[in-house]
């Protein structure tokens, strides 16, 4: 194993069993004692990783645990919606010192940016410059994150959009990714997939997709549209899909169809306590009175679940995971959408069936994911400009 190759194992090591001590290091590494404190040494000379004690009462002398540092390098995040931005900034570890979520009331291209801008602005005030090392967006739609263009985006109306045109002035590196894909970076990272290699991560809001993290990598296929998860065919001759076709699972399966059954409840005087009052926020009534035991709205959830969860059974079936994870909207209804969800699996998909849970990183996932996009980039294609030569 080349130098290059050792610095970025034992940094794996950290970041995904961390706080950690060198003898553990070197245990899961199978590299030399003396190795790993080299490597370390360096790694804290430059920053990347920091000293803590150990928590474990011990007779004698505790061992040293090492981790991702907080402190030195800064990463910006932004999931952008049509409904509102959301910015964190993290440190290496993932630990947020800062998050702020701003409503919109438009979706151009020019007003979403500006309004990114004075996010990241704000979010930066009082931070040291010097450590911030990128900004990281993430966007609903189909995007080239090389050549950083949103190629089409139905949430936002969007279609060519080139994103540093609008960033000019932010002399920062930029990097742009899919929001599921973000998300899922953000939940493999520092959420629900720390420390497993072959996962899929479910974004279930107004659409469906899927992050696919294979042997420990993000696959985006070779033109980025790995994961339209939300087009898989359930239904033959079935309901009209935005997308044009029909029986799509998107077309069953949304926050949009959830509230659509529960406002046409109303309208046939369903036994329901629902009471549609604020718009923003008719989901998160639902999510209440369904928790509060209401039969129409567990009913809906029922049904939901049911779908969504056929189509997870025929994906794991076909690429057997070790975990699913469910984010985004959906997500908040927590045990109303995952029980239906578990239940389909079981009956339709073969065992061993994996780990079924929720994000941990709930609502900030997407911003936390696009923040990582920048560490991701620091730590594994700027590593060797930091630690530099020698052995």
């Amino acid at each position: 194993m080349n130098r290059e190759s050792s610095i970025m194992l034992v940094l794996d090591t950290i970041r995904k069993y961390g706080p950690i001590n060198r003898y553990e290091i070197a245990k899961k590494t199978s590299l030399s004692p003396a190795t790993v404190t080299n490597i370390t040494e360096k790694l804290i000379k430059v920053g990347f990783i920091t000293e803590i004690p150990s928590s474990v009462s011990k007779r004698g002398r505790k061992p040293i645990n090492l981790t991702l540092s907080n402190l030195d390098y800064l990463s910006v995040g932004i999931e952008i919606d049509s409904h509102y931005i959301t910015g964190v900034i993290i440190g290496l570890n993932g630990e947020i010192l800062k998050n702020k979520k701003i409503q919109i009331d438009k979706s151009t291209p020019e007003y979403i940016f500006e309004g990114s801008i004075e996010l990241y602005n704000s979010l930066i005030k009082d931070i040291d410059k010097k450590t911030i090392i990128g900004l990281g967006l993430g966007i609903p739609g189909l995007i080239d994150p090389k050549n950083r263009k949103v190629l089409f985006s139905a949430v936002l109306g969007w279609k060519d959009v080139l994103v540093d045109d609008f960033f000019k002035d932010i002399n920062i590196p930029l990097f742009i990714e899919d929001n599921v894909r973000a998300i899922t970076l953000g939940e493999l990272w520092y959420g629900a997939g720390i420390g497993r290699d072959n996962l899929l991560c479910i974004g279930a809001g107004r659409g469906i997709s899927a992050g696919i993290v294979i042997n420990g990598s993000i696959y985006s296929g070779p033109n980025d549209r790995a994961g339209e998860f939300g087009h898989m065919v359930i239904e033959k001759d079935g309901k009209k899909c935005k997308c044009g076709n029909y029986g799509c699972l998107e077309a069953y399966v949304s926050t949009e169809t959830i509230i659509e059954k529960a406002l046409e409840g109303i309208k046939i005087n369903a036994y329901t306590e629902f009471e549609p009052k604020d718009e923003s926020k008719l989901f998160e009534e639902i999510i209440r009175v369904g928790k509060n035991g209401d039969k129409f709205i567990l009913n809906i959830f029922e049904e939901v679940g049911e779908y969504l969860g056929i189509g997870i059974a025929n994906i794991i079936n076909f690429f057997n995971p070790e975990l699913i994870i469910l984010a985004d909207e959906l997500a908040k209804a927590e045990e109303l959408i995952l029980e239906p969800i578990e239940r389909t699996i079981r009956l339709n998909a073969l065992p061993p069936i994996p780990d079924i849970v929720i994000s941990k990183l709930g609502s900030l996932a997407c911003s936390i994911g696009s923040a990582t996009l920048a560490v991701k980039e620091l730590l594994y294609s700027r590593l060797d400009g930091y630690i530099g030569g020698g052995s």
